[in-house]
């Protein structure tokens, strides 16, 4: 797992450009703190910092062809690169038990064309200094993001924003739709469209070629055929991703993800779970966390064995705020807090966690999100969860996604094509923003987050299930819950959904974190906003209320730190 990025400048590079990457190295050690390295070229610089978990040994970063023409930066894993390697050994020389060095010869050798080949997540760029030809491209669902900027004179990329904005190899520019899309709908928000009008993303499942200074974008697919059983090959998805040279653990929320992949972990290993402590009555009002998670957890570690640590924050306020200025695409969801926290404590212990990421968004997973109520639009959806008052309102947003929807061959005229049409946009939106999240937050502390629903047999399964037999009698994740209940038992297998837990007793800290950054920098926001539409948001009474508070503080975070 690492950090990479890259400075191309067309006329060659400046003084001012070497210098921007060596910050930029800087910028990204956190990513990484095994080893990093530098490669500086006429016209071209690249970075990478590694976090070591499949050959500890070190090795040069970013990794070069044997004769220097190509430049490999790589952010990830794939784990089937033991059976490419076999493949490729007739036509590279290989010196490293890496992965990397298979993704370098596997790139040379087949171009675009081995990206459907890797079963992993990943975020690359391959440089060909003869050519002056480079190549970009993200796994299936951009578990590692890459963020990148184009112009006439340069293209710059990396596996964040901040880094390219704090090392001055790009100017702050906020985008005023993108922010606007926060306000609204922020767990849809970054998504797409960045809150920085000079960064895009690259999305899922999408290369880049760069020739000259132009950019041509593309498409692949993943070779995996969809197996006859989820079981089966979540299994071996658990397996392959438990292996590496460092210890791997396990984010245990109690919930039916985390707690089948614990049941199919190949050995214990150190399992993590928050908690805040709550009561009953704590979830009286609340809209998708549902019950206490960490009765169920207890259950599942003692039941297979995992050494499980209980995570109780010290300070809730300074993890709060810690966690707003970590996500450098702007919070969306207090849950956020937790993964910081948990990223925390499983940094001394392990170097990678699995997590059940991507397993709600791919098999009809949201019951609040699929509710007959909820799925005549968008509108629905954006009405559940509040919005702030945006000068680009809900209905600009409402007509997007609904657009977006349709272009992927959906429509809303019955039921079940309304919830395929908003299970799209959960998928294409919703789940690329908690993929960041969670990369973002873990590797703020040198965690990597391994996400089996995320293999591409299973993606492949899943993308069979049709709504009928994913949501059937109205229970979400019918297929997985049915596979999970041969290896746990039913009151884990079958438990209703519910989301991380997050602390329902901090809407006081979250109001006074907003009043504290409010007064400091309410003129951020102007642009934005109606005029003082937040100067007398009061202390939250509900649920609702509290998340819009926490996002007003979120997004006030970002400007202090970027708007500098």
């Amino acid at each position: 797992m690492c950090g990479i990025a890259g400075l191309i400048r067309y006329s060659g590079l400046t003084l001012a450009d070497r210098s921007r990457a060596s910050r930029l190295q800087s910028f990204l050690r956190h990513r990484g703190p095994d080893d990093d390295g530098i490669v500086v070229l006429p016209n071209a610089a690249f970075v990478q910092t590694r976090l070591a978990l499949v050959q500890p040994d070190p090795h040069p970063l970013p990794l070069q062809s044997h004769d220097g023409r190509y430049t490999l930066t790589y952010n990830g894993e794939v784990y089937n690169h033991a059976a490419l390697r076999a493949e490729l050994r007739h036509h590279h020389d290989f010196q490293t038990a890496t992965d990397t060095e298979v993704v370098l010869a596997a790139l040379i050798h087949w171009g675009p064309r081995a990206l459907s080949r890797f079963e992993g997540m990943f975020a690359l760029f391959l440089w060909d200094s003869r050519e002056h030809h480079g190549l970009a491209a993200v796994d299936p669902l951009s578990v590692k993001p890459l963020l990148y900027h184009a112009s006439e004179s340069q293209f710059a990329f990396c596996s964040e924003a901040g880094p390219l904005i704090e090392s001055g190899a790009l100017p702050f520019r906020p985008q005023e739709e993108a922010i606007a899309e926060y306000l609204v709908a922020p767990y849809f928000s970054s998504s797409h469209q960045l809150p920085f009008a000079n960064l895009q993303r690259l999305l899922p499942g999408h290369y880049l070629e760069l020739a000259g200074n132009s950019v041509f974008l593309g498409t692949y697919r993943a070779a995996a055929a969809a197996p006859p059983e989820l079981l089966p090959a979540l299994r071996n998805a658990v397996a392959s991703q438990s292996s590496a040279a460092t210890p791997v653990g396990l984010f245990l929320s109690g919930g039916v993800d985390s707690s089948l992949l614990a049941a199919l972990a190949p050995a214990p290993m150190p399992a993590f779970t928050i908690d805040y402590d709550l009561r009953p009555e704590h979830f009286e009002d609340s809209l998708i966390v549902r019950s206490d998670d960490v009765p169920f957890a207890r259950q599942v570690a003692a039941r297979h064995r995992h050494p499980h640590h209980i995570v109780t924050p010290p300070n809730f306020d300074t993890a709060l705020e810690r966690t707003l200025r970590t996500n450098d695409l702007i919070a969306a969801w207090e849950q956020e807090v937790s993964q910081n926290l948990l990223a925390a404590a499983a940094a001394p212990h392990v170097k990678a966690v699995l997590v059940g990421d991507a397993a709600d968004e791919t098999h009809f997973g949201y019951s609040f999100l699929l509710h007959p109520e909820r799925i005549a639009s968008p509108a629905p959806l954006l009405d559940y969860f509040g919005c702030l008052p945006a000068r680009i309102g809900p209905a600009y947003f409402v007509d997007k996604y609904r657009a977006f929807a349709e272009s992927e061959g959906h429509s809303w005229r019955t039921a079940d094509d309304q919830r395929l049409a908003i299970t799209c946009l959960v998928r294409h939106f919703w789940l690329t923003r908690l993929l960041h999240n969670g990369d973002i937050h873990l590797m703020a502390h040198s965690v990597e987050g391994r996400v089996p629903f995320a293999d591409p047999a299973v993606l492949a399964y899943a993308a069979q299930i049709s709504a009928a037999t994913g949501l059937e009698n109205g229970i979400e994740k019918h297929h997985l819950r049915q596979a999970a209940a041969e290896v746990l038992p039913p009151e884990i297998a079958w438990r209703p959904k519910s989301a991380l837990t997050k602390n329902l007793n901090a809407r006081r800290a979250i109001y006074r974190l907003f009043q504290k950054l409010w007064k400091r920098n309410g003129e951020s926001l102007t642009p934005y906003l109606p005029p003082d539409s937040l100067a007398k948001l009061p202390l939250p009474a509900t649920d609702r209320e509290t998340g819009l508070c926490f996002r007003a503080a979120a997004l006030l975070t970002w400007f202090a730190r970027f708007d500098a």
